[in-house]
């Protein structure tokens, strides 16, 4: 190591430096098929590569000259140390730099005269010492298991593993005091113009009382596998509700949930004793995931014996097709909001058409989402669909809120 490394790493021992780790994809493969020796001829060859041409190339892209530290942490996996805060432009600079280095390089092999390529995977991370590796080498095995060639994690990350912790604590905490809530939004028949029915929308709180939005937990939750709790004092809650009040509503549930006999068993057991089967729906999410139609269809199956009512959710988004309206006994399909935002569009108005005419020759009613606005809900109307639903028609509200509401009319 120079004096000049040798001074960067003293210099910035306590300081925020940027790291790439780069791993040869398939390395294995080479080894099996073209034997060890040459694979550690390959990378003799990707270690000069790094060491001069990527150096120098690095150093030459950069305003302010770096030191730069280069070094093989695994058999096939090098790592290139800048001992830098670099802005994420020059990161991204560094990284095609590196990318475009290695992947347009041939590498020659011993004895032969055919040169191969290979492919690499990039993870980089800015940080101080004792966080710099952990989180690089987390952006290289998200990168590798989305089969994206590089991620970048920067020092926000940080921070937000701390969230996450804190997240956790209050995912536990709702659930051991039972403040998981249901919030109601309005669904409207389009022919009444009456709310007769509601979704029940889970929401959860902060150590202050503030509501957190599904969007910010609801991942998390099932990552740490506390989502079925969570869901089963939705349901409580929902059944609850529907009996004190006689309100109709929707549950989600997606194909993992229909899969869980916990979550069968707690519904069934709540609607045996009392005659509310009539009041709920229940909302399939993902249909599109669904690999076994028996399963979910005994499922739906049981519920019906009660009167529960069946929807399918999102129908229409990504590449869902009518297979699921064909395979699940359903009553009623949700369009998906990616359909509704853009139904002025022509192509999109025939497709929702299409989807409305089908439903209706299989005697299935139709639920229009994400209906925002009174020009939306007029082109609902127009292909006469059943149902519409969207923050026109009412926002997510508590169930005293709902009630007091429906008191008043």
């Amino acid at each position: 190591m120079s004096l000049f490394q040798t001074f960067c790493k003293y210099f910035y021992k306590n300081k925020t430096k940027t790291i790439f780790i780069i791993d040869i994809l398939y390395m294995k493969d080479i080894n099996a098929f073209y034997g060890f020796k040459n694979g550690d001829y390959i990378l003799s060859q990707l270690c000069k590569l790094l060491k001069n041409k990527i150096r120098r190339d690095i150093n030459h892209c950069l305003e302010n000259p770096s030191c730069i530290e280069i070094k093989k942490s695994h058999v096939d996996v090098f790592t290139i140390t800048i001992y830098d805060d670099l802005v994420e432009t020059d990161i991204l600079k560094v990284k095609n730099i590196i990318f475009d280095n290695i992947v347009g390089s041939e590498f020659k092999i011993l004895n032969s005269k055919v040169a191969i390529d290979i492919d690499i995977t990039i993870g980089c991370s800015k940080g101080e010492d004792k966080d710099l590796l952990v989180y690089a080498e987390r952006a290289l095995h998200n990168a590798k298991m989305n089969y994206i060639h590089f991620m970048y994690y920067d020092a926000k990350l940080y921070k937000n593993q701390l969230v996450n912790e804190e997240l956790v604590k209050t995912l536990h905490r709702n659930i051991e005091e039972k403040k998981v809530e249901p919030y109601f939004q309005p669904i409207m028949d389009n022919k009444t113009q009456q709310i007769t029915k509601y979704e029940a929308l889970m929401r959860i709180y902060d150590n202050e009382g503030n509501i957190i939005m599904p969007q910010a937990f609801i991942e998390k939750a099932r990552k740490y596998r506390l989502f079925n709790k969570l869901m089963e004092l939705l349901i409580l809650k929902v059944i609850e509700y529907i009996k004190l009040y006689k309100i109709s509503v929707s549950i989600n549930l997606d194909y993992t949930d229909i899969l869980n006999p916990t979550m069968k068993n707690l519904i069934i057991e709540n609607l045996r004793n009392d005659d509310i089967g009539h009041y709920l729906t229940i909302e399939i999410l993902e249909s599109k995931k669904i690999s076994n139609y028996y399963l979910v269809n005994e499922f739906i199956n049981d519920l019906k014996a009660y009167d529960v009512k069946i929807a399918i959710d999102d129908f229409g988004s990504g590449f869902s097709n009518y297979e699921h309206i064909l395979n699940i006994n359903t009553d009623y399909i949700k369009l998906d909001g990616s359909l509704i935002k853009k139904i002025d569009e022509n192509v999109y108005y025939n497709l929702v058409k299409s989807i409305v005419l089908f439903c209706k020759e299989q005697n299935i009613k139709v639920v229009a989402e994400f209906v925002s606005d009174l020009r939306i809900h007029r082109y609902v109307k127009s292909l006469d669909i059943d149902y519409s639903q969207g923050y026109y028609i009412g926002k997510p509200q508590k169930i005293n809120e709902i009630i007091e509401s429906r008191n008043e009319r």
